[in-house]
């Protein structure tokens, strides 16, 4: 934690105090990254980059204003504190938002084992990933993403009620592709790890899925168009969900925009699965301890046995619903008032892997133009997708140029058989079983 950090945001919590604000609120983000890329046996890109944000918010009179500035000099201070104070004045009364939290000190600096390797122990680790992808293959012609980024941040807030909160987070990621040719034909797959350390990240695993898939993919065929049962690897299935996660909005449901604004107490989730969000997972990659309105982030029950209990709140949407706040309020230093989530977990079935992998069924691992495709407020969607056909588990034939569609709502409703074994994904950022969906469209050939 930097400590002139914490004095340049409580320097800018008192001025604005002092110009009259009623409540007023600071969240100071800071980040810095270093990247590295490699074509051709050569580093082509070398990016050190940095970036802080303060960002102000006053309540006056019950009314709201936002302001922020990238400079932490005094006058620029000063310019943000007026204008967040000019903003609200000229907004309209806001009877359900205010600063809520009070005394209290949240401090979580970042967890995982320090990265002490050298730039040049880096460079290495980038060029060794683009000569490994090219001897795994004979017919790969080129490894068109090939990368190493360090990432770390810090987020400070405080508030006028003697709130005062911590968070720092740092890891590492790589990335790698293979681009394969053969006889006329052409195929790439992309693959990505994460770590704490340059020791803890995966190569061999993003050469071996980069090179295995472009390779399986070369010659893949297209399915007859028909209804399938498909399956989804956990990351396809993350993609998918987080895609319609607006149904856990609060302030989605107070602005009449969230889909199962009135599903709360109904069911929305077959197979009687349950899900929670988890902020401090024992297995989580990156855990929350605190949101961006000062409340310490705390486990809560979504889904309970298939049925809707409860969406993600802020003090603002609580207090419209008259219900308790989750502590799931998210606002960064630009931004407005929203919510969010944290690690979700879906609970196990009552199969095991093997046995919900008997018959035929569609194993889809990528996903292409799923967001243009999808409507968030009816569920329907349609995006291009490549897998593998399988049956009892075992692949019968790579697939791709196929089209799959449906409604994801009525999909999660109507779910029978879930495997009993709850997965991670690769960010260990999401926990689910394997879960079988039943005669979803695909079309094809």
């Amino acid at each position: 934690m930097d400590a002139s950090l914490k004095k340049k945001a409580s320097d800018l919590l008192q001025m604005a105090m002092d110009a009259g604000a009623n409540q007023a609120d600071v969240i100071l983000s800071k980040g810095n990254q270093f990247s590295l890329s490699a074509q051709n046996n050569d580093i082509d890109k070398y990016k050190v980059s940095g970036s802080q944000v303060i960002g102000l918010r006053v309540i006056k009179d019950q009314k709201v204003g936002l302001s922020y500035t990238e400079s932490l000099a005094e006058d620029a201070m000063q310019i943000a504190v007026k204008s967040a104070l000019d903003n609200a004045e000229n907004s309209e009364i806001n009877e359900y938002e205010s600063i809520e939290s009070k005394e209290q000190e949240l401090i979580f600096e970042a967890e995982g084992k320090t990265d002490r390797s050298s730039t040049n122990e880096k460079i290495e680790f980038v060029l060794g990933l683009e000569e490994k992808v090219k001897k795994a293959d004979s017919r790969v012609t080129a490894v068109p993403y090939n990368g190493l980024s360090v990432s770390d941040s810090e987020s400070y807030y405080l508030n006028s009620n003697n709130v005062f909160g911590f968070q720092a987070f740092k890891y590492l990621s790589c990335h790698t592709s293979a681009l394969i040719n053969e006889n006329g034909k052409s195929s790439m797959h992309y693959h990505g790890e994460i770590g704490h350390s340059l020791k803890e990240l995966n190569y061999k695993k993003c050469i071996d899925e980069s090179v295995y898939h472009a390779s399986e993919w070369l010659n893949a065929r297209s399915l007859k168009t028909n209804n399938y049962d498909i399956m989804f690897t956990l990351d396809a299935f993350e993609q998918i969900f987080m895609c319609f996660s607006n149904i856990f909005s609060g302030k989605g449901a107070m602005d009449q925009v969230n889909p199962f604004r009135e599903k709360i107490g109904s069911r929305v989730l077959g197979a009687n699965l349950s899900l929670s969000d988890i902020p401090q997972h024992k297995d989580a990659f990156i855990k929350s301890y605190f949101d961006s309105e000062g409340f310490a982030s705390k486990d809560l029950s979504l889904i309970e046995d298939g049925v809707l209990k409860s969406f993600y709140h802020n003090s603002v949407t609580a207090k419209f619903f008259k219900i308790p706040n989750t502590g799931h309020a998210a606002r960064g230093a630009k931004s407005a008032l929203g919510v969010s989530g944290n690690t979700k977990v879906i609970s196990g079935g009552n199969l095991s892997d093997e046995n919900l992998k008997q018959g035929k069924y569609f194993e889809i691992h990528s996903l292409q133009g799923l967001h243009s495709g999808a409507n968030k407020i009816s569920g329907e969607f349609s995006f291009a997708a490549s897998g593998y056909f399988c049956e009892n588990g075992k692949v019968l034939y790579p697939v791709k140029g196929v089209t799959v569609s449906g409604n994801f709502h009525k999909m999660l409703a109507n779910i029978e058989q879930a495997g009993s074994k709850v997965h991670a994904t690769g960010d260990k950022g999401f926990f689910a079983p394997l879960i079988k969906f039943e005669r979803v469209s695909v079309a094809g050939e």
